[in-house]
């Protein structure tokens, strides 16, 4: 088999003109193209909303365990008042 016969092998052969197929060509090209950034630029924005809702989250947890530590040392506080001070008389 000489090389000229194995390449029309490889080479699909199509029945419409030249002129068609690479307007055709183009086109699912240039589709699939604007599919693709259509995709990367949907997940820049999914990274980007996990980064802003991942720092977020860091910043909510810091600020409710500094309110947890302010409670158990208002809650050691009480507790030192009241073991100081005896209880009121009852009338």
């Amino acid at each position: 088999m000489s090389r000229s016969e194995a390449n029309d092998q490889d080479t699909p052969s199509y029945r419409s003109p030249a002129r068609v197929l690479a307007r055709f060509f183009g086109r699912s090209r240039d589709l699939w193209k604007a599919k693709y950034k259509e995709l990367q630029q949907r997940l820049k924005a999914f990274r980007t909303e996990i980064r802003d809702l991942r720092r977020s989250r860091d910043r909510w947890r810091a600020r409710a365990e500094a309110l947890e530590r302010t409670i158990e040392e208002l809650h050691a506080k009480l507790q030192e008042h009241f073991e100081q001070c005896p209880p009121a008389p009852s009338r």
